[in-house]
């Protein structure tokens, strides 16, 4: 990222900076972002220090919706994936992404993180500190986590690292003039923070769709009131089945992601199918078999002309916007004819439904 972070004469920006160089796995990013969140949940009070375990139940609570909701990759070293695994009775539910849902996991995390060793802050802490100890550090092959703890101690008044350990290793102590910096810099270090975070699982998820949006959870999903009035509109005006079952729809109809949502994490018009409400239920986060694949478009079709005979010109020309964009379609005129509309929803559709068969979704999906 070439945005620098905001100058300091008493601090060591440079280290700060070099955080997350040479990082092969997630835990730095989640490290940092749990510690500005802990930071801010205690209105940057902390006298008393911030236990390791506090960050790491945060780091889990952080890494959960990617993981869990979306299935993204952490890398092939990385623990985090495993961690959660052992959660037992792990709960999905989508309540979960309020704050409420947040507060609820961090206490199930916590539970049974009394139990269980997770193990994550076996190195993260030592490597965060490393960077303002860059020459005393740079030749030694053993003891390095020893010698950081040392290191921090010792010059914890005139060069202000990050933070220090207590005696035990199990508390961190942040430097005075580093907790006013950050509170002061809070926004601008959330970014800085959370645009290397999305670059690191980008990287690891190179062929997944929309992964900065799978991060973190939205505040709310976002209604699809502007799509059911298009729907709604065609369907008063044309005949529409479902592809599923084969029933003609009427006022009754639920609209279906043909991909699922936790997959694209988007509610574009050309993904949004009006269905039969049974076979939506019975679909849920299921990825359909591609033998449903032209029925989807030669509906589509049918939907597009019907709203380019009743739309005006500009607020067609919006609409089809994503098809042209996403599908990769040379004109808007082309959604009009089936077989180029066809090609392009198996052209776009067949590889992200073997990328999400990978990821772990289920496939194959048809209406019994």
């Amino acid at each position: 990222m070439t945005q620098q972070l905001p100058h300091s004469d008493q601090l060591d920006i440079a280290a700060l900076s070099g955080l997350f160089r040479n990082t092969t796995n997630s835990y730095k990013y989640l490290f940092f972002l749990s510690l500005l969140t802990l930071l801010k949940d205690r209105d940057f009070e902390i006298d008393d220090g911030i236990s390791l375990r506090d960050i790491e139940i945060e780091m889990l609570v952080t890494a959960w919706y990617p993981h869990v909701f979306f299935k993204l990759s952490f890398g092939i070293q990385d623990r985090i994936p495993s961690v959660l695994g052992r959660i037992p009775n792990f709960d999905n539910d989508k309540n979960l992404l309020s704050k409420t849902g947040r507060n609820k996991l961090r206490k199930h995390l916590a539970f049974y993180g009394e139990m269980l060793d997770f193990k994550l802050m076996r190195y993260v802490p030592y490597r965060i500190l490393r960077p303002f100890f860059v020459e005393e550090t740079s030749l030694l092959r053993k003891k390095v986590d020893q010698k950081i703890v040392e290191l921090a101690a010792e010059h914890f008044q005139k060069r202000r690292p990050l933070f220090r350990f207590d005696d035990v290793r199990k508390c961190i102590f942040l430097h005075p003039d580093w907790i006013a910096y950050l509170e002061r810099h809070l926004t601008i270090l959330e970014g800085w923070a959370l645009w290397h975070w999305a670059d690191y699982m980008q990287r690891r998820n190179p062929n997944i769709p929309a992964v900065t949006q799978k991060l973190f959870p939205p505040d709310r999903r976002e209604p699809l009131n502007t799509q059911r009035k298009f729907w709604k509109t065609v369907i008063n005006k044309t005949n529409i089945q479902c592809i599923y079952t084969g029933k003609g729809l009427h006022s009754d109809y639920a609209l279906d992601h043909f991909l699922p949502w936790k997959f694209v994490a988007h509610n574009q018009l050309w993904n949004l199918i009006p269905v039969d409400p049974l076979a939506n239920s019975s679909k849920s986060d299921r990825l359909p078999s591609e033998i449903y694949i032209d029925c989807l478009a030669k509906t589509q079709c049918d939907a597009l002309s019907t709203a380019r005979n009743i739309f005006s010109n500009n607020k067609w020309k919006k609409d089809v916007e994503p098809y042209i964009a996403d599908l990769h379609i040379d004109k808007p005129e082309d959604t009009l004819n089936f077989e180029i509309l066809r090609f392009a929803y198996r052209r776009t559709l067949e590889p992200l439904m073997s990328i999400a068969e990978q990821q772990g979704f289920h496939c194959g999906w048809t209406y019994e």
